[in-house]
């Protein structure tokens, strides 16, 4: 566009643009608004027209004494659902929704470059990066999914069942035996405990399974003074330090407001075990998976720009959102258990899953719990 440069009374320079023609504008009005506007009425009319033919799938009225199950929250908030199974409830429902959305909101002010705005696959390998993105995310977030739920587990008992033509044959994890036990002293009891660590049977494997003795002097840990340092149960009451109990003892500080006292941490312990796994963890998993990832597009020779890392990351993004949706939809059955589709509990073949269900008289398939009165006759 050509730029004219008058000189203004003062003697001062002015910019003036010059005047573009009607068909090289976009105007809101009626470029963008009747556009939006028609766009607003098709969809009302659709959804009017799926209403009178599709029953919503909605369930009756609410029983605060019976829970659906599987209880499922809506579809666009299931993917935070799902997080709710790999991760602390407050990491999964606060933090890590916050950091993507300031992540995300940072992405304009770190990419400066004008090149390729607007348009699709704006850099010169921006297709491989999206689709090895693409691969690369399923794969790991359906791995991590996996390995958490424990199906290696399940998988290598029914292979060595099936291999011993046995179905009730008990068989024994990999993660349970100490192949190195013939190593001398504590060597031996070293290497079996990271053999163990590498072959946890899930997440919370390292919070309850894994377990190690180490001899001390003195033990700085909550459990048993026996003169061993034991994993979990030394680590699980770590006293927070000037809370009352280290280094220094004093009572409750009743000299404090009484909301100060509700956020001070008197008396409170460190439960380390259940940190690692609830938080350092899933943390861990989250930037190892990213830094994995660009590491690779980086070797690969396909990130070259700050645009390339973010157009990775964007597509790792949207591939996560929509695999959790897609779990925690279609895979999550009663007790919120992996299971195939098919397993999934239905609300009209099954309407026990309901928070409140009366049988017809007569059928007595279903039992309920508790029944409102409604002038319905009660079955036990």
């Amino acid at each position: 566009m050509a730029i004219a440069i008058e000189r203004a009374p003062g003697g001062q320079r002015e910019t003036v643009r010059q005047k573009r023609e009607r068909d090289q504008e976009l105007l809101v009005w009626p470029d963008l608004v009747f556009v939006e506007f028609i766009c607003a009425v098709l969809f009302t009319i659709t959804f009017v027209v799926l209403s009178v033919f599709v029953d919503a799938p909605l369930l009756n009225r609410a029983n605060a004494n019976i829970t659906p199950n599987p209880s499922k929250a809506p579809w666009y908030f299931m993917n935070l659902q799902e997080l709710l199974l790999h991760m602390d409830k407050g990491l999964a429902g606060v933090t890590v929704p916050t950091v993507a959305l300031i992540v995300l909101a940072a992405i304009p002010y770190t990419d400066r470059s004008n090149d390729g705005q607007g348009t699709w696959f704006g850099t010169a390998n921006a297709v491989r990066i999206t689709v090895f993105s693409f691969i690369f995310t399923s794969f790991f977030v359906v791995w991590c999914v996996l390995w958490d739920d424990g199906a290696h587990v399940r998988v290598y008992t029914q292979i060595v069942q099936w291999i011993k033509g046995d179905e009730g044959h008990q068989v024994q994890w990999l993660g349970e035996y100490e192949p190195f036990g013939w190593l001398p002293g504590q060597l031996g009891n070293f290497v079996n405990r990271i053999y163990q660590l590498v072959f946890l049977p899930n997440r919370v494997g390292l919070r309850d399974v894994w377990h190690w003795s180490l001899p001390v002097p003195f033990q700085p840990g909550s459990g048993q003074h026996d003169g061993h340092l034991d994993w979990p149960q030394d680590f699980r009451e770590i006293p927070v330090p000037f809370g009352g109990q280290w280094p220094v003892e004093f009572g409750e500080p009743k000299w404090m407001p009484a909301w100060l006292r509700h956020v001070y941490w008197y008396n409170s312990d460190f439960n380390v075990p259940a940190i690692m796994a609830e938080y350092v963890m899933p943390t861990v998993t989250v930037f190892l998976g990213a830094a994995l990832l660009l590491l690779i597009l980086r070797k690969m020779g396909c990130m070259n720009t700050v645009r390339d890392a973010w157009l990775a990351l964007f597509t790792g993004f949207i591939v996560t959102y929509i695999a959790l949706t897609a779990i925690g939809v279609a895979f999550r059955g009663k007790g919120q258990n992996l299971v195939l589709p098919g397993s999934v509990p239905n609300l009209e073949e099954n309407p026990t899953i309901q928070r409140q269900y009366i049988p017809p008289p007569g059928d007595d398939r279903y039992v309920t719990a508790t029944t409102w009165d409604l002038g319905i006759p009660r079955h036990a």
